[in-house]
């Protein structure tokens, strides 16, 4: 949660920032994406210089799957965060149409109401619902990754400009694991499982943003399985949630 604090302190700074308009006066510049609207070094921006923007983006994301579950019947508290350092390529000198490329880093989190367990015999992943009995406080499925997104981006001219961009991302994962939480005489007992013996270590989708300046709405599919293989629990990831470009 105090990764989710900070992003909100950001996110609330940067918004005030960027409602700063100052005129060409040799430190601040309008005409600066992101921070940099604020503040732009230590001489000038020229203003006939080409413009860059969504070089830095942070998404927060609400997570979800489908396959062997309905979609969106995960709880709205599986959040997410993902992080891209991008290059900005136009393809014209008023930067309407371009090319983004890089590399990010990815958190998945779902609060899942299934139990994951090993089948040794198999190399599998089974999922199945707690017992009543011994139910947990909470239960989390996260894994990592580091990522390859890719964008074809497409703006209206202007400093309050419209955005659209389209493309996908290749990632490999670092880690996943499971966090089962019990309360049991007034402490918590947490139980974790790591690397999954069949996790799918390749994550490959498709990815949109739309929005305005340095906002926009943010989705994600992902046509790999979590797990790869065919005995295992079949669940295709998804995100939908907010974007903030940051310079």
């Amino acid at each position: 949660m105090k990764y989710i604090a900070l992003f909100i302190l950001f996110t609330l700074s940067h918004h005030c920032i960027s409602q700063y308009n100052a005129k060409e006066d040799g430190i601040h510049s309008e005409f600066r994406p992101g921070i940099g609207w604020f503040f732009s070094g230590f001489k000038a921006y020229e203003v006939e210089k080409l413009r860059k923007y969504d070089r830095l983006i942070i998404d927060l994301v609400y997570n979800d799957w489908h396959g062997d579950t309905k979609a969106f019947k995960s709880p709205w508290s599986s959040i997410g965060i993902n992080a891209a350092f991008m290059f900005d390529i136009p393809f014209t000198q008023a930067n309407t149409v371009g090319m983004g490329i890089g590399i990010g880093i990815s958190h998945y989190s779902n609060r899942t109401k299934w139990q994951f367990s090993r089948d040794f015999l198999n190399k599998a992943t089974l999922a199945s619902d707690f017992n009543a009995s011994n139910m947990p406080k909470s239960n989390l499925y996260g894994a990592n990754y580091i990522e390859l997104p890719i964008e074809f981006r497409f703006k209206t001219k202007g400093i309050q400009h419209f955005k659209f961009f389209v493309g996908g991302k290749i990632g490999y994962r670092l880690n996943d694991y499971t966090k089962e939480v019990y309360r049991k005489d007034g402490k918590n007992y947490p139980i974790k499982q790591y690397n999954f013996i069949d996790s799918n270590p390749l994550r490959y989708g498709i990815t949109a943003r739309i929005g305005i300046r340095n906002w926009a709405l943010f989705g994600a599919y992902y046509f790999s399985p979590i797990f790869k293989r065919k005995e295992s629990v079949q669940l295709y990831p998804f995100s939908i949630g907010i974007s903030v470009s940051w310079f």
